[in-house]
């Protein structure tokens, strides 16, 4: 019990919310500016891109963070950030008033407002009170579809302050993996940083598939799709409509900054597969800047941008519950479909189709190893399934031991909202856990039912082949004793039919019969020899038997008539 006690205080103690935050912080403006501008000249041969990244490999002897960042954004510098037509024409981002920008436009927008150096002595606690006004200092970043260009502009305006947890939330979206985690490194200026990342699987319906084509220089997509059309036809789509394809997404989000009053939200959307109309895109939300009311890209449209709450970590939540939500309703869509296609396609292939067991072999052959084609691709695709699922309840285990600290607080009315909006998530995570073991089960009942199924089928074609073997050997039997019975007569003919002269036997009808008949007699006897007399006694008691058994029937039919 008291080991029990030191654990969860020492967890406590380790994992909470540092009270520094809760306080302005009159901090240098030289935490303010960009990275690579304090640590380098920045100019057009400057390898910005691994200077940002020595924020990362300071520790990292084998410089993980930089190779991942130059393998992403290949031969991307100042210059091509400034001339290339889609990093100046093509919006991928919404900044506060600042409207849509191109990957150059946040890079000139987040390196003005970085190198301002702010006034922090003039902020008043009481004049500031998080219930009345947003603080200038609060910047909500949305990006859609990152690419290598949107990564350059982030790492070349990135604050002295950020460098570091903006280019590990970078690297964690790059990957496919889920991660709910509140950070607060010590080891130079204290900032928390509080992020999460969803990946997810979507599941939509195109004529063509929408590749992620635009992620690098070179063309290569970072997130990947998957046609799921041999689920329902076990091969290839015959007709004109339309294909479902998987497609790989991830919703991430950091807050991060110096303390409540100055932060900066960081959304990452990958919205590639989607519609030009679809609701998140930047034109749609673009479209309604002018309005009044404005909808707030991160958390969907869902609140506007005024009111909004100015605690980093309650904005965190709502952006959290709101994505949570989000990514449990596409999951839930790919179960309903993958369940129906799954039974769909199990009681089709339960179905005893006599023109199948009638078919060739090399065409069962082939129907079979199309079946274990099929087999193998859908538990390949529950398996991702359940894997991706059983990291979210993992990494939500982890958060609820550790990052659940970070948001207790002395205000009851804060805490209170605190607990209602954790309550919310852990509900959406509820039913993750039981959406994977519904899939577990799912694919625990195709193996199962596949091996049944497979053993029926092998034993079904081994007695077809048992009785087709039966069959042949009472057709050879037969012409065996054809072929026995009708040897004296082609004997006896082909020797009568010889020249006159050649044997000392006139020919005639009684020396026919005479010749069939002492043949005949020298075949049997050669037979007995071979088989031995025993054969013929047991084949004459077999057939007498026999003749008992059918003269009890028809006497038994005989006095049934009668009676």
């Amino acid at each position: 019990m008291t080991s029990s006690q030191g654990a969860s205080f020492s967890q406590l103690f380790l994992y909470r919310w540092d009270p520094i935050f809760d306080s302005p912080r009159n901090l240098s403006g030289q935490y303010e500016k960009p990275y690579v501008e304090v640590r380098g000249d920045v100019d057009i041969d400057f390898d910005l891109l691994q200077c940002f990244a020595q924020a990362l490999d300071e520790t990292d002897s084998c410089h993980h963070a930089t190779d991942t960042l130059s393998r992403f954004c290949i031969d991307v510098n100042l210059r091509t950030l400034q001339q290339d037509s889609r990093s100046t024409t093509q919006p991928v981002a919404i900044l506060e008033d600042n409207g849509a920008l191109t990957a150059w436009g946040i890079y000139q927008a987040l390196a003005d407002i970085n190198t301002k150096t702010p006034d922090v002595s003039a902020i008043d606690i009481q004049q500031t009170e998080r219930s009345k006004t947003r603080r200038a200092r609060e910047r909500r970043l949305y990006i859609t579809n990152l690419n290598c260009w949107t990564v350059f502009a982030l790492a070349a305006s990135a604050p002295l302050h950020q460098a570091r947890v903006l280019g590990e939330f970078i690297i964690n979206h790059l990957h496919f993996d889920p991660l709910v985690n509140v950070k607060i490194p010590m080891d130079k200026l204290p900032v928390f940083a509080i992020e999460f990342h969803l990946p997810y699987f979507a599941l939509r319906k195109h004529k063509l598939p929408q590749a992620d084509s635009q992620r690098t220089v070179n063309g290569k997509g970072l997130r990947k799709y998957q046609d799921i059309t041999f689920l329902r036809t076990m091969g290839s789509k015959a007709d004109n409509s339309l294909t479902e394809y998987i497609y790989e997404a991830s919703l991430s989000c950091l807050i991060s900054g110096m303390d409540s009053y100055s932060w900066t939200a960081y959304f990452f959307n990958d919205t590639y597969f989607e519609p030009d109309d679809y609701s998140e895109n930047i034109g749609e939300y673009e479209a309604q800047q002018c309005d009044e009311f404005r909808p707030d890209p991160l958390t969907a449209g869902k609140r506007l941008t005024q009111p909004l709450p100015s605690c980093p970590r309650e904005y965190f939540l709502i952006v959290f519950e709101i994505r949570i939500r989000r990514v449990k309703d596409e999951w839930q869509q790919l179960y309903k479909s993958e369940y129906w296609t799954q039974t769909r396609q199990i009681a089709s292939c339960n179905k005893d189709d006599p023109e199948t067991c009638s078919t060739a072999d090399r065409q069962r052959c082939k129907l079979r190893e199309e079946f274990q084609e099929w087999m193998r691709q859908s538990t390949e695709l529950l398996r991702k399934f359940i894997n991706s699922l059983a990291q979210y309840a993992k990494e939500w285990r982890i958060f609820c031991g550790t990052g659940m600290n970070s948001f207790m607080s002395h205000e009851a009315h804060q805490l209170t909202r605190f607990s209602k909006a954790l309550t919310a998530i852990d509900q959406h995570f509820v039913d993750l856990e039981r959406l994977s073991a519904k899939v577990q089960n799912m694919m625990d009942c195709l193996c199962q039912d596949t091996v049944r199924d497979v053993n029926l089928q092998l034993a079904h074609e081994s007695n077809e082949s048992a009785h087709f073997q039966q069959k042949t050997a009472r057709d050879v039997k037969v012409l065996t004793w054809i072929t026995f019975l009708s040897l004296p007569f082609a004997l006896a003919a082909g020797l009568l039919s010889t020249q006159e002269g050649f044997i000392p036997i006139t020919p005639s009808p009684w020396t026919l019969l005479a010749s069939i008949a002492i043949l005949e007699i020298l075949v049997w006897l050669i037979l007995g020899s071979l088989l031995g007399w025993n054969w013929f006694s047991e084949k004459a008691k077999w057939a007498r038997h026999q003749l008992g058994i059918r003269k009890s029937d028809i006497e038994g039919v005989e006095l049934q008539g009668l009676s």
